[in-house]
């Protein structure tokens, strides 16, 4: 009887859960959406729905080339980038979605650190090759930032305005856009100057970032900063 009755809370509390996700129906075009994750504050909950469209081919080294497979599921390992305090919540088990139709992640908690995050979706297709071979292929759907202000901190939502860093992550042209004339300053992790050549047109400040090594960066203008990751 015991058993039963965990049972049935079990169910009922997944119903519940899954309840409080409604996939958005009209999406037809493989994705993760919104294209833009709502801003948060320190201290203040923070619930936002990631839907996604689980592409149905996807390209595989196969005996040493590159083929074309069909999906058969994409299986979220790991959201990476998220500000202590926050986490995600898949819909599907085993956070598993299948291309047929839409499904939902949730981001959410209460975040304790500001700043502006750069996040990464890691997912594993599996496909089958030839519709037999079955094929694992990983990969990192790096479409989002999250943007974490101060609680009720007005200065710092006005920062966010005045200076934009894209693309973020970057592999090649980094673009930062602000409100004054003066020249941005990157630093790495460990503190030091990076001497970069920048380009300034229109208010747009751009430099290649093809010598630098990957990791994580900061550019500060007016004693403004943005992270920004290098890949």
């Amino acid at each position: 009887m015991k058993k039963f009755l965990f049972s049935l809370f079990c169910c009922t509390s997944l119903m519940a859960t899954a309840q409080l996700c409604t996939p958005d129906t009209t999406i037809k075009v493989p994705g993760f959406y919104p294209s833009q994750l709502a801003d948060g504050a320190v201290g203040t909950a923070y619930d936002q729905t990631v839907m996604i469209l689980s592409f149905r081919d996807t390209s595989a080294i196969v005996g040493g080339s590159k083929q074309k497979v069909t999906i058969d599921s994409l299986k979220l390992t790991k959201v990476m980038g998220l500000p202590t305090g926050m986490g995600y919540v898949c819909y599907e088990p085993r956070c598993i979605y299948l291309p047929s139709a839409v499904r939902c992640i949730k981001l959410n908690g209460t975040p304790n650190q500001a700043g502006l995050f750069p996040l990464k979706f890691a997912v594993t297709a599996y496909a089958k090759l030839n519709g037999f071979f079955p094929v694992a292929q990983p990969d990192t759907i790096k479409n989002f930032s999250l943007l974490i202000t101060g609680t009720s901190d007005v200065a710092t939502i006005q920062e966010a305005q005045q200076l934009s860093v894209f693309p973020n992550p970057v592999k090649g042209v980094l673009h930062v856009a602000h409100n004054s004339q003066q020249q941005p300053v990157v630093t790495s992790m460990t503190g030091s100057v990076v001497a970069l050549n920048w380009i300034h047109e229109n208010g747009l400040w751009s430099t290649s970032t093809e010598g630098l090594s990957a990791g994580i960066y900061t550019v500060s203008v007016s004693g403004i900063n943005r992270i920004w990751i290098k890949e």
